[in-house]
């Protein structure tokens, strides 16, 4: 026998059946990620020793033959025959499983009841249902273990998808985007538990009962976060996003402590970029928003230099009230009580930088966070400052507070001896049609009539000759609203809208204010246009009184005054219902209202106090003074004022004398003109106290108790106002 050709073959049977160990070794190796256990076996040369190591080793593996390599979710992973295992090994192979499952990575024993890729777009309800199984060739006791942190996995893989896509979007916005990077935050002790069971599993330190003692607590968390991803996915924009997140913990009823803080660190998280959008416009006057998410819009080109004066003409009211746009589908609920103040204190620092004011601005950081009101009082005290600084700066600079006096005095009449001298002075002029009237020559009636008035800024009244009567203006107010542009529309589309009306003077005739920037944002068009109403139905009234009192005393040059007592008694019954028509306007209505506003002004901390009394005062003044509801109201009253001028003419008429059966007739027929209107009144506000509310109800009865005696025959009674 040839001795070096049974050494070879004996050589390489010990190779070969080392390779063979190796191989199988090699494979152990891999399906337990590199147990340390192996490393002592490892064969180190040949001999005796090594080849007895080999041998116990083969004989503790599982045969060749039972291994398979089967595709998991694009994964080829070796798949054992779990049955031919003891327990211990078992117990690792699902330890292993389960960590892979809860990192989203597919196992070979853990698989759910639907693909894998379908769970990504599920809703969280729907993955509260996904069911997800271990190998039922595990012992049971595995099982009933490893079942209960089973939906973690569903929770996991919608949190990691939601954080994916949103990172991979490119228009995602900032509020979503924020919202993935909070979940990624609150992620990391996730992501480092897995680390650190991976590194226990590989050193042979953990058991199941460990994996899921440390697993579970994360069940909750996911869930939420899963609950939560799920409910952002979707066209919502970052107001809507944020109104979702926080009403979140209260729908989901989040009590635990732990959780509930996690919720209110992602919710304070993904409201910072929102809120350094409030911050800036607040204390700064800026918008920046390029993505278009802040619920206020600057409607001025991005290009335009913003810190540059505007010209005069161009800084009015009209401008600031159209210059910003509201968005309310992009305000968060959270910010909802404080939405006047956020708009207003960006404005107002807008305002007072075009009226060339300098101040020192706030800088305090503003952050939401659920449950505290930190945000409320920074957002108040931004509002404060320029709103204080703008009431400043219009009562100590433009005299706000002399402005609303002349208001009161003029429109309302309150100046001693102001209506009596101008109707004197234009006597002529009210007689006269007004076509025929020209404003600049009545401007210097209106001057010599203020001339020994001590008043500063009796230079900004005007006479303005109206194309309709008081009524007309009252309805086309209410249809067209007030803007300076309408204005202009309004005058231009007058002639063609209504009627020839061939007004007379004093019933044409008005006045009109001339407020500046920056006074007009207090003293704006519509709010003067309420009071031009309000001035020309007393300034009538007035007229009507006069020619009642001074012409019957004093009888025009020519004419012979024909009394009786029964004109007399008519006259004074006119004359007592045009005196309490205006003092129901006046006294009743106008003159407490108006001592309340200027108690306002004394007191006023900030120009929204002023604003909006003054608003209330002039519209309860038209209102209450029911010369706004209806403008039904107001042409009677011109009606019935001019039944008076008419009876005034006839009585001063140059032929004729007071006991003609052609006079006495004259006179029943005014009489019961007079009365038949006087009962159209009083049924007129009857019927409007049914359809008001309680303030115009006590107002039509107060108005009914001052007109019921100078009527001989009415049905109305005040007390039936009551019901």
């Amino acid at each position: 026998m040839d001795r070096a050709k049974v050494d070879n073959d004996f050589t390489e049977k010990v190779r070969f059946h080392l390779s063979k160990d190796e191989l199988e070794r090699q494979m152990r190796y891999i399906h337990d990620r590199g147990d340390p256990s192996d490393a002592k076996d490892r064969p180190t040369g040949s001999g005796s020793h090594a080849r007895s190591q080999s041998t116990n080793s083969l004989n503790d593996l599982p045969r060749q033959e039972s291994w398979t390599m089967e595709s998991v979710g694009g994964y080829y992973l070796p798949n054992e025959d779990v049955g031919k295992m003891p327990l211990s090994r078992q117990e690792q192979l699902l330890i292993r499983d389960l960590i892979y499952a809860f990192s989203g990575v597919p196992s070979s024993h853990v698989k759910p009841d639907i693909e894998v890729d379908k769970i990504a777009n599920m809703t969280a309800l729907d993955i509260a249902k996904v069911r997800f199984r271990v190998d039922e060739a595990f012992h049971g006791s595995f099982r009933v273990l490893a079942n209960d942190t089973l939906p973690l996995v569903g929770y996991y893989i919608s949190v990691q998808s939601f954080i994916e896509e949103t990172n991979m979007s490119p228009n995602c916005g900032r509020t979503r985007l924020a919202l993935a990077t909070a979940f990624s935050d609150q992620m990391q002790e996730y992501y480092d538990l897995q680390s650190k069971l991976e590194t226990d599993q590989l050193e042979k330190k953990l058991n199941l009962k460990d994996l899921v003692r440390q697993v579970k607590p994360w069940l909750g968390v996911l869930k939420i976060f899963s609950t939560m991803a799920c409910s952002s996915r979707g066209k919502l924009n970052s107001a809507q996003l944020l109104t979702l997140l926080d009403q979140f913990p209260r729908d989901q009823n989040i009590t635990e402590p732990d959780l509930k803080e996690r919720v209110s660190k992602i919710l304070a998280f993904v409201t910072r970029a929102y809120m350094k959008i409030v911050q800036l416009w607040t204390q700064k006057g800026v918008l920046y928003d390029a993505q278009h998410e802040f619920f206020v819009e600057d409607s001025e080109p991005s290009n335009a230099m913003s810190c540059t004066l505007l010209a005069p003409e161009k800084c009015c009211h009209t401008y600031w009230s159209q210059r910003y746009i509201l968005h309310p589908n992009r305000l968060p609920a959270f910010l909802l009580s404080q939405v006047d103040e956020i708009f207003l204190a960006g404005k107002y620092l807008n305002i007072l930088r075009q009226c060339n004011v300098t101040m020192k601005l706030l800088q305090l950081p503003l952050s939401y966070t659920p449950g505290e009101t930190g945000h409320v009082e920074i957002i108040k005290n931004s509002y404060d400052l320029p709103a204080k600084k703008l009431l400043e700066v219009l009562m100590k600079e433009h005299s706000l507070a002399l402005h609303l006096r002349n208001l009161r005095l003029y429109f309302l009449m309150q100046l001693e001896g102001f209506s009596e001298s101008l109707l004197d002075k234009c006597q002529e002029q009210l007689q006269c049609i007004s076509d025929k009237l020209i404003p600049e020559k009545l401007q210097p009636l209106l001057t010599e009539t203020l001339k020994d008035n001590n008043d500063f800024f009796k230079d900004k009244l005007r006479i303005q000759i109206k194309n309709c009567d008081a009524a007309t203006q009252l309805g086309r107010m209410h249809k067209f609203g007030s803007t300076e542009q309408e204005d202009r529309d309004k005058e231009k589309t007058s002639e063609e809208d209504l009627p020839d009306l061939n007004l007379y003077g004093y019933e044409a005739i008005a006045l009109r204010y001339e407020a500046k920037w920056p006074l007009s944002f207090v003293l704006y068009p519509e709010l003067l246009e309420q009071m031009q109403i309000l001035q020309r139905v007393l300034f009538y009234l007035r007229y009507v009184t006069r020619h009642l009192t001074v012409l019957w005393q004093n009888p025009s040059e020519g004419t012979g005054l024909k009394i009786t007592k029964r004109s007399g008694d008519l006259r004074q019954r006119m004359l007592m219902s045009m005196i309490n028509l205006e003092h129901h306007i006046t006294l009743d209505i106008a003159e407490p209202r108006w001592q309340s506003l200027s108690l306002t002004v004394d007191k006023a901390e900030n120009i929204d106090e002023v604003v909006n009394k003054l608003e209330n005062t002039v519209d309860e003044c038209l209102r209450l003074g029911l010369l706004s509801a209806t403008n039904t109201f107001v042409g009677s009253l011109f009606t019935l004022g001019q039944v008076c001028l008419n009876f005034c003419g006839f009585v001063e008429s140059k032929s004729g004398d007071n006991t003609s059966p052609e006079f006495e007739q004259g006179i029943s027929e005014y009489e019961e003109e007079f009365d038949s209107f006087m009962c159209t009144i009083l049924e007129l506000l009857s019927e409007m106290a049914k359809t008001s509310g309680s303030g115009e109800r006590d107002a039509c009865k107060k108005l009914v108790q001052r007109l019921k005696e100078f009527c001989k025959f009415t049905a109305v009674h005040p007390d039936s106002l009551t019901n």
